[in-house]
């Protein structure tokens, strides 16, 4: 039997679910129990009603985001006109049922200000619908596709400081308090809206270990931002975000992809593995950046994971000091609120 979710794309169900679902439409799966209501149980607690949100009062409106079993819309919360985003998942695909209750783990016990913030997860008719924080900036990912588009130029320096102060910090969180790798660093994951916050989102792929010594065995993600080790199927802990941080920030100062085999048309997965492995990682030119972000960057692409500092060290680099509100305000709000009408203007214009 395969169902479709949305019309994007067929699910196998022919393996028995490793959920169960009642009469009056509760899924339980693990430690949570979930219903039309939203979260009823976790680890056999029962869950007080706060949000009252309801699928009812939810207004479907544009597609942000779309896989092969799950999709993430725009919504309205039409009593209170609040604008959320909602991501819709099927529970009969297992490999997003898992995503799903690992980013439920994350969100739901997790108040973070530089994590997505979770509202409620409710479950009708066989698709779960996660409620979260609408970031109105996009994400870095739009950001850089509206200056190719607008010729506009790459992220100042300035700018790429605040962010990384930011998602340093969520990193941290995750890796010290937490004690999960996110696996999924990269542009699409970084988002930002119009009050100036930075926020890490998509926690589907975590990996929670039992202390930070733990190390990940699995291979999922997005290959280009991999750290070498990941892509050459070793253990991997958190200096994996640290990685695909680095990574980001080259490609957001540079306004390309630092490795050609993905740059380029045509790219190539085993050229780009190679390149990953066996060439020096990518740096910053000298003329174009100041020593500390330079300093920064190698620090975080330093190909042996052992030697890369850990969130909390990095957040202490002179490059982060350097850009510290304090020291040199920013209006990140005017910022973002810029480059999403540069977003939309770009959007907009016939191709």
């Amino acid at each position: 039997m395969q169902i479709q979710l949305d019309g994007s794309g067929p699910v196998d169900m022919s393996e028995p679910p490793s959920f169960t679902l009642s009469q009056s439409g509760t899924f339980v799966k693990e430690d949570f129990v979930i219903n039309r209501q939203g979260i009823a149980a976790v680890n056999g607690t029962e869950v007080a009603r706060v949000t009252g949100l309801r699928l009812q009062d939810l207004e479907m409106i544009e597609i942000l985001g779309k896989g092969a079993s799950s999709l993430v819309r725009r919504a309205v919360h039409t009593p209170s006109q609040t604008e959320l985003a909602v991501k819709i998942i099927n529970v009969f695909d297992k490999a997003k049922r898992d995503q799903l209750l690992r980013e439920l783990r994350t969100l739901y016990s997790s108040a973070f200000p530089w994590l997505v913030a979770f509202h409620d997860c409710l479950y009708d008719e066989g698709s779960m619908y996660i409620v979260l924080e609408y970031m109105d900036g996009g994400s870095l990912a739009d950001v850089l596709h509206a200056a190719q588009l607008t010729g506009s130029g790459p992220l100042s320096e300035m700018v790429l400081g605040k962010i990384s102060a930011r998602v340093l910090a969520g990193l941290n969180y995750l890796h010290r308090e937490r004690h999960q790798v996110h696996r999924d660093m990269k542009p699409g994951n970084i988002l930002l809206n119009s009050r100036g916050e930075v926020k890490i989102s998509d926690f589907g792929l975590s990996a929670e270990l039992d202390s930070t010594k733990e190390l990940c065995h699995t291979f999922i993600g997005t290959h280009a931002y991999m750290s070498p080790e990941r892509l050459g199927g070793k253990t991997y802990s958190f200096a994996s975000d640290i990685w695909s941080l680095g990574i980001t920030l080259v490609e957001c100062a540079l306004g390309q992809f630092p490795y050609t085999a993905y740059a380029t048309a045509g790219s190539n997965y085993f050229v780009l593995l190679s390149q990953i492995l066996n060439d020096p990682p990518p740096q910053l030119p000298a003329e174009s950046f100041s020593a500390e972000f330079r300093d920064f960057v190698l620090l975080c692409l330093c190909k042996e994971p052992e030697n890369r500092p850990s969130a909390e060290s990095l957040l202490q680099h002179p490059f982060i000091r350097m850009y510290d509100d304090a020291l040199r305000p920013f209006d990140m709000a005017g910022f973002v609120r810029t480059v999403t009408e540069m977003r939309m203007a770009a959007s907009a214009a016939p191709s």
